[in-house]
């Protein structure tokens, strides 16, 4: 039986929600690697043990703490799916998306786009960051061939060049302080593009 609307959510539920906001905190402020379940304990003020009630170990804790950036850059390849008629036009839109998730959750995605050695390469979060590069390297490919942008970068380069422009440095304890926006995109194309961006929304 579902509880009724505008009721608390569960305890147990809500004693995830409050890890995962310490996690992200923590994980942002200190790094992956410095932060322990300790850490997270005290900051809670619970024991280590509580915390195993909702989480295997640490590992399956990032991968928690990710999964709305995970699913919010999913949902943007999925709308990005070349071919159109202007790749250019998916490229920008693709980028704007990207730095717009990044502005509305700076912890998130600093801690998804950090390289995490610990996680493996297939992992999650690793399968979807390539994604993105490999859908950026093929949009610029495309326009690159309809004379939209310069042909003489090499597109995997500018690929990773553009996008961590967008979404910033690449470990949480180096994340910037000011979020990117989306505004930084037509600032970046600029270079590359050849044609006026200014028809582009």
């Amino acid at each position: 039986m579902s509880a009724p609307p505008g009721a608390p959510p569960p305890p147990r539920r809500r004693g995830r929600e409050l890890l995962l906001a310490a996690a992200t905190a923590l994980f942002h402020e200190r790094g992956y690697d410095a932060t322990s379940m300790s850490d997270l304990a005290d900051r809670l003020g619970v024991t280590k043990g509580a915390l195993y009630r909702h989480v295997k170990n640490k590992a399956e804790l990032l991968h928690a703490v990710t999964a709305p950036a995970r699913t919010t850059v999913r949902a943007l390849l999925a709308a990005s799916t070349p071919p159109h008629d202007r790749p250019v036009e998916t490229l920008a839109a693709l980028l704007r998306g990207l730095a717009d998730a990044v502005s509305g959750d700076p912890a998130g995605h600093a801690l998804f786009w950090g390289t995490h050695p610990w996680t493996g390469r297939e992992a999650p979060d690793a399968v979807c960051r390539d994604a993105v590069v490999r859908r950026l390297t093929e949009l610029l490919e495309l326009a690159a061939a309809q004379g939209d942008v310069r042909g003489d970068i090499a597109p995997a380069l500018a690929a990773r060049l553009l996008l961590g422009a967008v979404v910033g440095p690449g470990s949480p304890s180096d994340a910037p302080r000011v979020p990117p926006s989306a505004s930084v995109v037509g600032l970046l194309l600029d270079g590359p593009v050849r044609r006026s961006l200014a028809g582009i929304s």
